[in-house]
């Protein structure tokens, strides 16, 4: 009879059989894997809006009204009229000065006069050439303002109340008194720039005021958002 070979082998196996084990073997991988508890997707974290504030607020305030074409017109009229009226003032004065000899008794209000003069033309150059920071330059404006008022008011009284002392005589009358002129409408111009610079300065302040307290705000918004996604993570919150 002899050994079976592997053809015989497989012909005495029945069809049947041979397709079942078939389908049986297709069918295992095809199960579904045991279900697990699988965790609780973790939420995305809150988005919120945040609002950015520049470094420096009262220089954003500032910017934002100097930069409008009446304001910008306005602070470029006053200062070619403040130094008109400064250098029609102030070089009125320096001619008398020189040829009164420092005009004897007298001299203190007439070198009064060229302080004046001279700290006028050095701030305007300097606003000139650099750009006005109004937390400080108001301070200079009230000085000059008062600088101009007293000048006036102190000239005012000796050309034109009548009763002008020797000291003050042998002077060009015409000249004098225009130069009084000039000195109230140098008086009012500052009086104008001082306002402005006080009211750019109040608005740059109330502006960085809120711009501080907007900042802490964030601040503490951001902290309890931290803190509300270290709880959640530690599971003590289930959202």
């Amino acid at each position: 009879m002899g050994i079976p070979t592997q053809v015989e082998t497989l012909e005495a196996i029945p069809f049947s059989e041979v397709e079942n084990s078939a389908s049986s073997a297709s069918a295992v991988p095809n199960e579904a894997p045991p279900a697990f508890d699988a965790p609780r997707p973790m939420l995305p974290p809150p988005y919120f809006k945040t609002h950015f504030i520049k470094p420096s607020a009262f220089k954003s305030a500032i910017n934002g009204k100097s930069h409008k074409p009446l304001v910008s017109l306005f602070r470029l009229s006053v200062q070619v009229l403040q130094l008109i009226f400064a250098l029609a003032s102030g070089i009125s004065y320096a001619i008398e000065l020189t040829h009164g000899n420092g005009r004897g008794e007298a001299s203190g209000s007439f070198v009064f006069s060229q302080v004046a003069f001279g700290t006028t033309l050095l701030f305007l150059i300097i606003n000139g050439v650099t750009v006005r920071y109004y937390r400080f330059s108001w301070v200079i404006d009230w000085i000059l303002t008062v600088f101009w008022f007293a000048l006036f008011a102190v000239f005012y009284k000796v050309y034109f109340a009548g009763d002008m002392t020797p000291v003050y005589g042998g002077v060009n009358t015409g000249r004098m008194e225009r130069a009084v002129w000039c000195d109230l409408i140098n008086a009012l111009l500052w009086l104008g720039s001082a306002l402005f610079s006080s009211s750019m300065c109040c608005s740059g302040t109330r502006a960085s005021i809120k711009g501080k307290l907007e900042d802490r705000r964030q601040k503490k918004e951001k902290m309890m958002m931290m803190e509300t996604m270290g709880e959640m993570e530690m599971g003590t919150i289930h959202a």
